[in-house]
């Protein structure tokens, strides 16, 4: 009856941890895209500066065009008809920001993505 009372505490306590760390991850990626917005600085050492930790800060053009993106290389246009479901999400920035989600390379991604002027910053796990 102990254990299973203790392994009921420990499971709350971790779980509200994690909510309580979500949500703080959420606002610093929140805050790093609308940082590199205000600021206008579009290249990736800017980005790279302003991610939080552990995450990227990618930049695309309305029309698909990655500028910034560590598989920027390798993907050039998230428009083509391969990454249309996501970019289909990501167009969805507006101004104020918005939250999208898509798979990204089989796993769920949640992405804040905040449109300025024709580019749109995004940053998400």
């Amino acid at each position: 009856m102990k254990k299973s009372i203790l392994f009921s505490f420990v499971l709350f306590v971790g779980l509200c941890c994690a909510t309580y760390s979500f949500a703080a991850n959420k606002k610093a990626i929140e805050k790093a895209v609308s940082s590199v917005t205000i600021e206008g600085v579009y290249n990736a050492k800017a980005c790279e500066a302003k991610a939080p930790e552990g995450l990227y800060i990618f930049v695309m053009e309305m029309n698909g065009k990655l500028l910034i993106h560590p598989s920027k290389d390798a993907i050039k246009d998230l428009s083509t008809p391969k990454y249309k479901v996501i970019y289909d999400e990501l167009i969805k920035a507006t101004s104020d920001g918005v939250w999208v989600q898509y798979q990204w390379k089989g796993k769920e991604k949640n992405t804040f993505v905040k449109k300025a002027g024709i580019k749109i910053v995004g940053c998400g796990y």
